[in-house]
């Protein structure tokens, strides 16, 4: 299992991506709405927005630093520099390999 942690995280990265659409490494084309992850120079990471749904590869999660992003008892946990939120699957994606997820809650910070 690779564990994607701190200074191994690359510079812009999504929870979804179909091969044949986007990569995980990267920022998504073509899909709108997605979680996209940015890592600051201070090494903190943000997040663009916390949509009201998302499409998430659950195998790429759990590479993934868990104090960043993690699934616990079926809810999907993000803790970004920039505020938190809690998703819970609320059906199939159409993206191969995800799951669609709702958002629960949101909580932004000050620099969000």
């Amino acid at each position: 299992m690779l564990l994607v942690t701190g200074e191994h995280l690359p510079e812009v990265f999504t929870l979804a991506f179909d091969p044949d659409l986007v990569s995980r490494w990267g920022p998504p084309r073509g899909l709108r709405g997605q979680l996209v992850f940015r890592r600051q120079p201070d090494g903190s990471v943000t997040v663009n927005e916390f949509p009201e749904e998302v499409d998430v590869n659950e195998a790429f999660v759990a590479e993934l630093v868990p104090t960043l992003v993690h699934i616990r008892r079926g809810r999907l946990y993000i803790q970004a520099a920039n505020g938190e939120a809690v998703y819970v699957p609320v059906g199939e994606s159409r993206l191969r390999g995800c799951v669609r997820y709702g958002r629960l809650y949101v909580r932004m910070t000050k620099s969000g």
